[in-house]
């Protein structure tokens, strides 16, 4: 095989990218922004303090080929920490749970908990439900939908959501708006065993879930924060320079503005600027609505919604009220934060660092601010009154997460749909598609493809 084109830089692109080196002669990375790994970068306050964009904590796939791009194995110990078990924790009306991120259903007064109990336990069927107003309903039931799941649905995607226009199955995550915890954790453990019960039930704690793994000879996950000082960027930058050593070409600030074909096959691509690129394959880890455009294969569109990240940087000069979680959730409705990343246990340090992030329309960001976010960190608990801002910054992301509604969801597969048909040499990244969520699902998936196609093509 000779020449292969990878459409976008984030983290699928890159390790794809070093993936199809083992195959293809040349690779040519396109990213259209300045520097690779999207939104896994870091940031600079004007104090000097370095913070990632969100939440990002690799995670070994069990996939040794994957892992070995991903991870410097010979120098994990020098150059990364060990964040395993990862902890997880949530806030939900007032209260801190460090055990798990899932929302307890027992923080709700005693009388609803128990109405709610009664209908959780009568919904027993497998719903096929299209809407996540009536899929959460359906297995739920109505108490534990309008008290628990759907405020946490709203948290993320606004309060003005009409949650029956919502799809079930999308690639847009939920963040676990699916299950609840409830009950005492020997009656969770004999009802997970149920599958009626097991898909909407969570376990009282990682710990349960460990040994379930343990029990069943499965892998425990492995979590990992570089150690450099420019936290995730630092990852990028490793991963970056790997792929230059294996003679992968990066053109950055580049388009893809032409896709030519040939019997089903693409056969050539146009880089902006006019540069016509031979090629055998294209991955594509950016939006299919630009391949298309650049194929120009037409579908009907569908109207979609982005939600802007709003996302709030402090440093602090006291150390917080947790020194046990790595990040947090927030389901609680008091404050529109939904995550929160404790750098300080993270880095094993005595920085403290906080990142919170906040989901708003585009028109509501400038509402977003420092100094609500500084007020909801204090009424919440999780800084210390007293404490004092050291310094800060306010990043402010349009089009982050597409709102997942019926539209979208249908749109997205026929763009899948017109692509894969159309192209018999074009494989289309995980997230993009539809197909799945998670960072390392994401990347399972490439790598089954890129192999389907290397042995088969």
């Amino acid at each position: 095989m000779k020449s292969c084109v990878v459409v976008g830089g984030g983290i699928s692109g890159l390790t794809a990218a070093m993936l199809l080196k083992k195959h293809f002669t040349e690779v040519i990375l396109i990213e259209q922004g300045e520097h690779l790994g999207g939104l896994l970068s870091s940031v600079t306050d004007s104090a000097g303090n370095r913070y990632d964009q969100g939440t990002h904590i690799p995670e070994k796939t069990g996939n040794p080929e994957i892992d070995d791009i991903l991870f410097d194995k010979q120098e994990l110990a020098n150059n990364w920490h060990a964040l395993s078990p990862l902890v997880t924790g949530n806030y939900f009306r007032g209260q801190w749970d460090n055990s798990t991120q899932t929302i307890d259903a027992r923080k709700l007064p005693n009388a609803l908990y128990h109405q709610g109990i009664g209908e959780f336990m009568s919904l027993t069927e497998s719903p096929n439900s299209k809407s996540i107003a009536t899929y959460l309903t359906s297995t739920l039931g109505e108490i534990f939908y309008h008290h628990l799941a759907k405020p946490v649905i709203e948290k993320l995607y606004g309060d003005n959501v009409d949650c029956n226009d919502l799809a079930v199955k999308t690639g847009v995550n939920y963040f676990g708006a699916g299950r609840i915890k409830a009950f005492d954790p020997e009656t969770t453990r004999t009802l997970k065993s149920m599958p009626a019960f097991d898909s909407k039930l969570g376990f009282h704690s990682a710990s349960e879930y460990e040994a379930l793994l343990k029990s069943q000879n499965l892998p425990m996950a492995e979590y990992f924060y570089p150690k450099g000082q420019l936290g995730a960027q630092t990852w990028i930058d490793s991963l970056t320079q790997r792929a230059l050593e294996m003679g992968v070409s990066i053109r950055y600030q580049s388009q893809i503005t032409e896709i030519k074909s040939r019997d089903k096959r693409i056969c050539e691509v146009v880089i902006n600027g006019g540069e016509s690129q031979p090629c055998e394959l294209v991955y594509w880890s950016a939006p299919p609505v630009f391949a298309l455009k650049a194929a120009n294969l037409t579908i009907p569109s569908a109207p979609v919604q982005f939600r802007t990240a709003n996302v709030l940087h402090y440093t602090f000069d006291k150390k917080p009220n947790n020194d046990i979680a790595h990040y947090v959730w927030n389901w609680d409705a008091s404050s529109p934060i939904f995550r929160i990343t404790l750098y300080h246990n993270i880095r094993q340090n005595d920085v403290y660092q906080i990142t919170a992030e906040v989901l708003s329309s585009k028109e509501q960001a400038d509402s977003v601010t420092l100094e609500k976010g500084e007020a909801d960190l204090k009424s919440m608990g999780l800084i210390d009154e007293k404490a004092q801002v050291l310094s800060s910054l306010k990043q402010t992301i349009h089009n982050t997460f597409p709102v997942p509604t019926h539209a979208f969801s249908d749109a997205t597969k026929a763009q899948c749909d017109t692509l894969n048909a159309a192209f018999d040499n074009f494989i289309l990244s995980g997230r993009f598609s539809g197909r799945c969520w998670l960072q390392s699902d994401v990347l399972k998936l490439a790598h089954q493809e890129i192999m389907d196609f290397c042995q088969h093509d």
